[in-house]
Parts: C-alpha cells; sequence; structure tokens
C-alpha cells in the first residue's frame, strides 16, 4: 500500500565551505532542497519502489523455483546412474552365468559322448527317444507352416492396401484431369470475350472518326453557304435601289420589257428566297453542328469510360456467361423436375431442395470424416506393414533358427540311428555269446543292472541340461525386455531435456525484460515525471553474472544430452567400460556448477541490496 503522508525526510549538514571552519558540536542545520520541475512526487517514488519490490519478490521466487527444479533433476539424473549402474552389474553377471552355463553344457556333452559308447544296452529307451523327437520335429513343422501362412496372410494385406492406393491415385488423376479440362475452357471464354470486345472497341472508334469527317464537310459547306447569302443580300439591295430609282416614264415606253424584267426578277427573288431558306437551314444545321461537336466530346468521354470499363467487362462477361450457364441448367432442371405447374410449386419444390442439399452437405461432410478416417486407417495400414515387415524379418531368423536346430536334431537322430544299429550288433554278439557260455549268466545279469543305473542317470543329466537351456533362453528374454525398458526410459529422459532447454529459454527471456526493467523505468517523462536511469555498474555485472550462469546451464544440459546420447547408442550392444568414468565426470561438473550456483545467488543477493540502498538515497 502506498501511504498517503509522506515521512519526514532525514535533514542534511549544509557542505563546508573552503574558507570557512567546519563545526565540531554537530549540530542540526536546517537544508533547503531547491525546487525543481523535474522531480517526482512522492507517489510516483512509492508506486515506482512498490513494482520494483514486486518484480524483484516475483524474480527470488522464480530463482527458488527453478532452483527446486534443478534440485529435482539432479536427483533424477543420480537415480538414472544408480539404476543405469545396477543394470550394468546384472548384466555382467548374466554374461559370467551364460559362460558358465557354456562351460558346463560342453562338459555335459563330452560325459554323453562317453557315455553313449560304454553303455550299449537300452535299445528300447533310445526308440522311445527317438519318437519323441520326432514328434517334436512334427511340431517344429507346424510352427513352419503356420510361420509361412502368416506371412502370406500379410503379404496378401500389402497387395490389397498396395492396390488401394493406386485407387486412390488414380482418382487423383481423373480430378486433375478434369480440372485441367475445365481450366482450358474457361481460357477460351476468355479469349472469345476478349476478341469481342476488341471488335466493339474498333467499331466504335470507326463511327467516331467517321463522325469528325462529317462535322469538318458540314464546316465547309456552312462557310460557302454563308458567302453565296451575303452575296444574294447586295444584290437584291442593287436591285430594290435601281427600281427605286427608275422613273416612271422609262417604264411607261417599255412596258413589256419591264414586265419580263419584273417576272425575270420575281424569280430571282424567289430563288433568293428559296437560298435565304436554305441558309437559315445551313444556320440550323450548323446550330447541329455545333450539338454534334458536343455529342463527339460526349462519345469521347463514354470512349474512355468504356476503355476504363473494358477491365471490368471481362470480368462481368465471365459472370454473366456463368449465370447464363446456370440460368440454363436452372431451365433444364425445371424442366425435369416433376410435380411443377406454377411459381408457388417451385418456390415449395425450392424449399425441398433445399433441405435436400443440407442432407447431401451433411453426407459429404461424413464422407470427408470418413476419407480422413480412410486415411488415418491408410497410415494405421502402413505403420501395420512396416510392423509386418519386422515380423517378418524376426519371423525369418526364427525360421533360420528352427533349421539350424532341425539339423541339430537331424545329426543326433542320425548318431542315435547309428548307436541303435551299434546296439543290434552288440545284442546279436551279446546272444551268441549266451549261447556259448550259459554258466556266465549271473555276470551278464550284473552287467545289465550296471548298464541300467547308469543309462538312468544319462536320462537324468539329459533333464537337467534341458532344464538348465529353458532357464538361460528366460534369462535372455528378460534381458530383451530390460533393455528395451532402457531404451524407454533414454527417451523420455531426452524428452525431460528438451523440456528443460524450453524452460531454460523460457528463463533466458525473462531475465532479459527483468534487465531491461532494471536497466530504465518504464515511465513516460510527460504525464509521471520520472528520469530514467541509465544503467549501473552494479546492474551490468548483475547482467555479465545472469549471462555467465544460463551459458553454464546450457554447457550442463549439451553434456547431460550428449551423455544420453551415447548411452542410447550402447543401450542394445554391451555396456561401454568409460560409462562409470563419465558418470563421475559429470558429477564432477554438477558439483562445480552447483558452487557457482551458489556464488551467483550470493553476489546476487548482495547487488540487490546494493540497489535497494540506491533507491532509497534516490527516492526517500
Amino acid at each position: 500500500m502506498i501511504p498517503r503522508t509522506p515521512l519526514q525526510r532525514k535533514r542534511r549538514v549544509e557542505s563546508v565551505t573552503e574558507g570557512d571552519v567546519p563545526v565540531m558540536d554537530h549540530r542540526l542545520v536546517p537544508y533547503e532542497k531547491p525546487f525543481d520541475e523535474m522531480v517526482c512526487s512522492y507517489q510516483c517514488r512509492q508506486m515506482v519502489k512498490s513494482e520494483f519490490i514486486l518484480a524483484l519478490n516475483t524474480a527470488e521466487k522464480k530463482v527458488l523455483e527453478y532452483q527446486a527444479r534443478l534440485e529435482a533433476q539432479s536427483n533424477h539424473l543420480c537415480r538414472s546412474e544408480e539404476e543405469r549402474k545396477r543394470l550394468q552389474d546384472r548384466l555382467c553377471s548374466v554374461e559370467q552365468e551364460l559362460q558358465a552355463s557354456k562351460g558346463r553344457e560342453h562338459a555335459l556333452q563330452e560325459q554323453l559322448l562317453k557315455e553313449i559308447n560304454e553303455y550299449q544296452e537300452r535299445y528300447h529307451a533310445q526308440l522311445k527317444r527317438c519318437s519323441e523327437l520326432e514328434v517334436n520335429l512334427k511340431k517344429e513343422e507346424s510352427l513352419h507352416k503356420h510361420a509361412e501362412l502368416a506371412i502370406e496372410t500379410a503379404k496378401h494385406k500389402a497387395s490389397d492396401v498396395e492396390e488401394e492406393l493406386r485407387m486412390v491415385s488414380q482418382m487423383n488423376e481423373r480430378e486433375n484431369k478434369r480440372l485441367q479440362k475445365a481450366l482450358s475452357q474457361v481460357q477460351d471464354e476468355c479469349k472469345f470475350s476478349l476478341s469481342r470486345a476488341n471488335a466493339e472497341l474498333e467499331r466504335m472508334t470507326i463511327r467516331a472518326d467517321n463522325a469528325e469527317k462529317d462535322g469538318e464537310l458540314l464546316k465547309k459547306n456552312l462557310a460557302d453557304l454563308q458567302d453565296k447569302l451575303t452575296e444574294c443580300l447586295n444584290a437584291k439591295d442593287q436591285l430594290e435601289h435601281t427600281l427605286s430609282s427608275s422613273d416612271f416614264q422609262s417604264v411607261r415606253s417599255n412596258t413589256s420589257e419591264d414586265q419580263t424584267l419584273v417576272k425575270y426578277l420575281k424569280e430571282e427573288l424567289q430563288n433568293y428566297e428559296s437560298e435565304v431558306q436554305e441558309a437559315r437551314r445551313l444556320k440550323s444545321s450548323h446550330v447541329n453542328l455545333e450539338l454534334l461537336k458536343e455529342q463527339l466530346l460526349e462519345e469521347k468521354s463514354q470512349r474512355e469510360k468504356a476503355q476504363m470499363e473494358l477491365s471490368k467487362l471481362k470480368e462481368i462477361q465471365l459472370h454473366a456467361e456463368s449465370l447464363e450457364f446456370e440460368l440454363t441448367s436452372w431451365k433444364s432442371l425445371l424442366n425435369d423436375i416433376p410435380d411443377v405447374s406454377s411459381y408457388d410449386d417451385i418456390r415449395r419444390k425450392f424449399s425441398q431442395l433445399q433441405k435436400e442439399i443440407i442432407e447431401y452437405m451433411l453426407k459429404v461432410g461424413e464422407s470427408s470424416t470418413r476419407l480422413k478416417e480412410l486415411e488415418v486407417t491408410l497410415e494405421m495400414a502402413n505403420v501395420g506393414k512396416e510392423l509386418v515387415e519386422k515380423e517378418c524379418k524376426l519371423a525369418n531368423e526364427k525360421i533360420e533358427y528352427t533349421a539350424l536346430e532341425v539339423r541339430r536334431l537331424e545329426v543326433m537322430l542320425s548318431s542315435a540311428s547309428e548307436e541303435c544299429e551299434k546296439l543290434k550288433r552288440d545284442a546279436v554278439n551279446w546272444r551268441k555269446q549266451k549261447t556259448e557260455l550259459s554258466g556266465t549268466e549271473t555276470l551278464n545279469e550284473k552287467v545289465v543292472k550296471e548298464l541300467e543305473s547308469s543309462l538312468e542317470q544319462r536320462e537324468h543329466a539329459i533333464r537337467e541340461m534341458e532344464d538348465s537351456l529353458n532357464h538361460q533362453k528366460e534369462i535372455i528374454n528378460r534381458q530383451h525386455s530390460e533393455v528395451k525398458m532402457l531404451n524407454e526410459r533414454l527417451n523420455i529422459e531426452t524428452r525431460k531435456v528438451k523440456a528443460l532447454e524450453r524452460e531454460s529459454d523460457q528463463l533466458r527471456s525473462e531475465i532479459s525484460l527483468l534487465e531491461s526493467k532494471l536497466g530504465h523505468g518504464d515511465y513516460s517523462a510527460a504525464n509521471t515525471k520520472v528520469l530514467r536511469m541509465v544503467n549501473t555498474l552494479g546492474v551490468d555485472n548483475e547482467a555479465k553474472h545472469v549471462i555467465e550462469a544460463l551459458q553454464a546451464e546450457l554447457q550442463k544440459t549439451q553434456a547431460k544430452l550428449q551423455a544420453i546420447e551415447e548411452l542410447k547408442g550402447q543401450a542394445g550392444n554391451v555396456m561401454h567400460d568409460d560409462i562409470p568414468e563419465k558418470l563421475s565426470q559429470l558429477k564432477g561438473q554438477i558439483a562445480v556448477l552447483e558452487k557457482r550456483e551458489d556464488r551467483y545467488k550470493a553476489v546476487f543477493a548482495e547487488k540487490i541490496s546494493v540497489f535497494r540502498r540506491a533507491c532509497c538515497s534516490l527516492f526517500g
């Protein structure tokens, strides 16, 4: 809140002059402040102070929030590094277990080969084992067939999608051709309208030229007729004068001649009157010529207007042609519309047609939505196609793996068949020996029992080997799932790093705004009489420190990004040996940056206190 009554200011001691002796009793001397028109009022200063303090408080709150975010991100990084180390240790232990299991498997295989060479009397058990292996082979063949069927179905789906894409491309080509034809028609119509307008222009120009020529001819005729009229008037005056001056006697003596002369003069008078009428007519024609000149000027102005409006004429003609086309189409539609006998029926039909048009527009909207859905489904189909291709690759890999296993089983079957043949031979020999040596039956029974016990031990060892193999497969699957989880976590961390970069950009913009507000007051001198403040050394140093801190944060984020990209590239393969060293380097960099941040905070607090003192000394 701004207080209404200003606080009492401290009175300053007057400065000591050069000649005077300084006062040593520390007495207070009143200080009269000089009046200045440009000095701020108390309320303005309080407003500036309150706004500046509010801006500083908001900036401090934002700094605290960003510090909390930085701490949370650093904690998250530490956790991710711990998880990475744990997973690396787990991978190492799994690799050791794999190597140990491989060694055990090799030793067991050697033991099995020795036992197969030693014990050769369990023929029926070997036959059962062969039958079980044949059943497994049949199962694997059925799985192989199922995989081939799945591949064929995926190929059919891909071909269907390609056909749909071809159909869509053909439809697009047809629409393009139709639009090109319409464009060519519109261009031809424009050319025809232009030629017609040019012909009309030429005709108007010819008419104007002819009118000008006729006007000139009429002017010449008018001048000739005026000359003749003056001559006729002069002759008439002369004749009247001669008639008045002639003697009456001479008239009597020459009556016959006079009569002829009078007749001749009357005829001439009639001719002159006709010429006068013609002259009057020519005069009226002269007036008409002036009117024609005015009309010519009007026609010239109209011609100019026509030339100006020729550009509009093309558009009007196009519009008129389109309207004529629409009129003809409407007339044909009206002729084709059933149940129309009067104009009222037409209105009613138009209302029905409008309703139908609205329905069709709704259907068009639905079709457009369906089209968009089809586009989305096409995209999904493309994605599915890619997934199917990946699945096909995996299926091919599985098929290769199964083929290798089948070969291995065939080798085992061939070895088992050879062993069976050997056992048959040994059985024949044993029977021969049995017939020859009937006394040694007890010894043979003991040998048979020993062989049976050794065969049971061998079957038990084979079962243990199968269990260990299944366990190893489960471990490998778990490792694959853990690697996928690590990839997902790496993607999440990259997204978080991008979000942090955006936040850093926002922080930079906010800091630049704060610097501009610190550098000068955002108020007009005409209204509030607030003097603009020049950037002080403290503000410049503050800006430099803030820029350095932002550069350090940028370097830190870039280092994090590089570390995450390296880890992402090495997630599918075996973990590198230099990762713990890099992690330790990153931790050291983070600690150095945290120390720098604390130092920047302390410097910023000192600068804020200095700025507040300066504001207090300036504004009271």
